[in-house]
């Protein structure tokens, strides 16, 4: 790619090309937040912390802006699994990009923003995010995140042959993920009812508690009842304990892969497309799933279907995309950063319509059109988020969510119980939020 060098997290450079140079996206005085750098392209080189998951949409991203504005675009591709531990390892150790993909959940507030990142609150794009910054990105009221992508869904992916055949509907609760999975069992045998990748870690707490509970976040709003300490995570009667129950049953029923504790989110996403396995729980990216189909959308959209899943309906779970999530590090630089800044006004501005198009999504920013020929599963994604959807319950809760994976793995194994599980984080978020310095913590 012309202006990009791609560093994979077990690869060595795969390619430096020309670059052009051109003229600067701050020119004619606009310039960035007060007390930052202005957002002028004054070097000609960045290095980019990036999710290896990222679809193709975003990596163009890169390439045309280091294309127009004449600058080597270095990026580091940090694994899928493990991402947030490899971010924050490497983030510990005094290890810097210009720019970084990441979450704008509470799980960037572990890289301390206030002190190590720059403040973007006054740049366009926020005032252009309607109110997606009172809930995400932001931290003690001041915006450090530019996100871009419509918020990703959490819900079920299902073959829908495997379904059809089994004479079965589309699940809507978990006493549905239990009937279908009895059902197939007694019906094809060889069939995995749901597959659930241990090794991964990470895909865990989707069906662990995050879907369950969404019905709960809708009617209660009960992360923030847990926030402001009217609610506990182990209340035996409360949502999480409930939560883990139902995904423990769905373990001891067998609902699972044999391999469950150690397979792979790779492996899921194969299953579910080539019928062995008849439903997965993930997010709404859909690049994986559409690679399976060699890129063949109107395929994916005749073998997979998505529903939304909780306790007590469908209710959409929803959360913002890694991808195309950016901050940019406070990196000592006047000129990367002030270039960084550059990049941000043009993600958000300028490149937003073209990358809005090759994505197929929604955009997420005001004043932009919407794409033409969206793909059918991600039009029902979408109609599913517009119908009934609440925040992922674990975005802010700090403390838990960083540990949240590893508690449904627990369960997963069988090493660990709900009301265990339950116990654990309470005292991991409560320690967060003192830690973090939470209102009335």
């Amino acid at each position: 790619m012309k202006g990009v060098t791609r560093i994979g997290s077990a690869a060595g450079i795969l390619g430096v090309l020309a670059m052009t140079a051109c003229s600067n996206p701050g020119a004619g005085g606009d310039s960035g937040p007060p007390g930052t750098a202005e957002a002028t392209v004054q070097a000609k080189e960045l290095t980019v912390w990036t999710n290896s998951a990222d679809p193709e949409s975003i990596r163009n991203v890169y390439e045309r802006f280091g294309e127009k504005y004449g600058v080597r675009m270095n990026i580091v591709e940090v694994a899928a699994d493990g991402f947030e531990n490899q971010v924050q390892t490497k983030w510990a150790s005094g290890d810097r990009p210009d720019i970084l993909e990441y979450h704008a959940t509470s799980a960037f507030w572990a890289l301390n923003p206030a002190r190590n990142m720059v403040d973007l609150s006054s740049m366009p794009y926020v005032a252009k995010s309607g109110d997606l910054y009172q809930q995400v990105g932001v931290y003690r009221g001041k915006v450090y995140a530019a996100v871009t992508q419509s918020p990703g869904l959490f819900g079920i992916f299902y073959n829908k042959k495997v379904l059809d055949e089994a004479g079965l509907r589309a699940p809507e609760t978990y006493d549905d993920l239990s009937r279908i999975c009895s059902v197939l069992k007694a019906k094809d045998p060889a069939v995995n009812p749901l597959w659930e990748s241990g090794g991964s870690q990470w895909p865990t707490q989707i069906l662990g508690g995050i879907l369950y509970i969404s019905s709960a976040q809708k009617r209660d709003d009960w992360a923030q009842k847990v926030m402001d300490k009217k609610a506990v995570f182990d209340d035996r009667n409360g949502p999480f304990v409930a939560g883990a129950t139902a995904y423990d049953r769905l373990r001891k029923d067998g609902c699972f892969n044999k391999d469950a504790t150690t397979a792979t989110f790779e492996a899921s996403v194969r299953s579910v497309a080539d019928g062995s396995s008849a439903m997965i729980a993930l997010g709404s990216d859909l690049s994986p799933l559409n690679q399976e189909f060699g890129g063949d959308t109107d395929k994916t959209d005749a073998t997979i279907g998505f529903a939304a899943v909780s306790a007590h309906g469908p209710v959409a779970t929803w959360a913002p995309n890694v991808s195309g999530t950016w901050y940019v590090p406070k990196s000592g630089d006047a000129r990367r950063q002030s270039t960084a800044l550059a990049f941000i006004k043009y993600a958000t501005g300028e490149g937003y319509q073209q990358y809005i198009d090759e994505s197929k999504t929604a955009p997420l920013l005001s004043g932009f059109a919407e794409p033409s020929g969206v793909q059918g599963l991600q039009q029902q994604i979408t109609a599913a988020y517009k119908r009934n959807s609440a925040l992922a319950f674990n975005t802010d809760l700090v403390g838990f969510s960083d540990r949240f994976p590893t508690y449904t793995t627990g369960i997963l194994s069988g090493q660990e119980t709900p009301q265990g599980v339950g116990k654990k984080a309470q005292t991991a978020f409560e320690q967060g939020a003192k830690a973090a310095g939470l209102p009335g913590w």
